[in-house]
């Protein structure tokens, strides 16, 4: 018995370190050596989603991932403040700038981090090698029938409530499993287990997850601001969907829209096989490889 808890106490060790980012403690896990690869969760992401994923590319690349505000093990954001599209750059900017990561890199962005990942490449060309979007949001006119801040007051609502009746607690791990059916090519650690028990059941998780999709349509209206505004810079883009392999209504619109935005952007389109959204989960082998292909695209291009 001791030897379980004492084996689980190790493992339980947060991985990685904490930097302050934009007067926030940030979770920072960094792997590897080589050029540099930011990879950047979708909403309620949590830094063991990119685990297989980052093993794959630290043979050959400096791995950088980090929770945003109130996910995996960072401070939240205080009450009352929202992310925006230019903040989430400026906070990849600033985990780079406290690594001392100062060189350009290839910045990841899966579901609602690819507005982030595409607003970093136009806000900050310098500092970018290439872009990969991962299943990612794409909206070309947002609708936002609801004003936001009635939309924030029911977020700020609906997680106090859910928190305090305790079924933050009782469902939290259920959830998950609901809205990330992927599983690992070896099976989920069990220290990843552990760890979503903890991050699922914290109220700042939920609060921060909450408020980040009821400010879906405020953010896609600015990245949408900032298109227009900037443009791409001359560096390689992906625009990476996946597909289970069924045909559905559902999937095929899906498919159309990526490839749209892989049109608008001038960027390669690829579909991932036999993956789900999150399918740096369900396929990191594959996605390592279309991060690694960015990677030597601009060493190319910088020769």
């Amino acid at each position: 018995m001791f030897n379980v808890k004492h084996r689980r106490h190790v493992e339980q060790q947060p991985p990685g370190r904490f930097v302050t980012v934009s007067g926030r403690k940030t979770h920072v896990v960094i792997t590897g050596g080589g050029p540099t690869v930011v990879l950047c969760g979708g909403l309620g992401s949590n830094w063991f989603d990119w685990d297989d994923c980052a093993r794959v590319l630290a043979a050959f690349h400096t791995v950088v991932i980090f929770d945003r505000p109130g996910f995996g093990l960072s401070e939240p954001l205080p009450h009352g403040e929202t992310p925006t599209v230019t903040a989430e750059a400026a906070r990849i900017l600033g985990v780079l700038d406290a690594l001392e990561l100062t060189g350009p890199a290839v910045v990841v962005g899966h579901s609602i981090a690819g507005f982030y990942a595409e607003a970093f490449a136009r806000l900050h060309p310098d500092r970018t090698s290439g872009v990969l979007l991962l299943e990612s949001s794409a909206e070309r006119d947002p609708w936002r029938i609801v004003p936001k801040r009635f939309r924030i007051a029911v977020a700020y609502g609906l997680s106090a409530a859910l928190s305090t009746s305790g079924l933050q607690r009782l469902l939290g791990t259920t959830v998950r499993r609901i809205l990330n059916q992927s599983i690992p090519p070896d099976g989920i650690p069990i220290e990843t287990y552990d760890w979503i028990n903890r991050i699922y059941s914290t109220p700042s998780y939920l609060e921060a997850a909450l408020i980040e999709d009821f400010v879906y349509p405020d953010m896609a209206l600015e990245l949408n601001t900032i298109r227009r505004r900037i443009s791409m810079p001359a560096i390689p883009v992906t625009v990476a969907a996946a597909h289970t392999g069924r045909t559905t209504p559902w999937g095929r619109r899906w498919l159309a829209k990526q490839r749209r935005l892989a049109r608008y952007l001038d960027a390669q389109f690829i579909v991932v096989a036999d993956a789900r959204h999150h399918a740096m989960i369900d396929q990191p082998a594959q996605v390592a490889g279309l991060i690694a292909e960015l990677v030597s695209q601009h060493e190319v291009l910088d020769t």
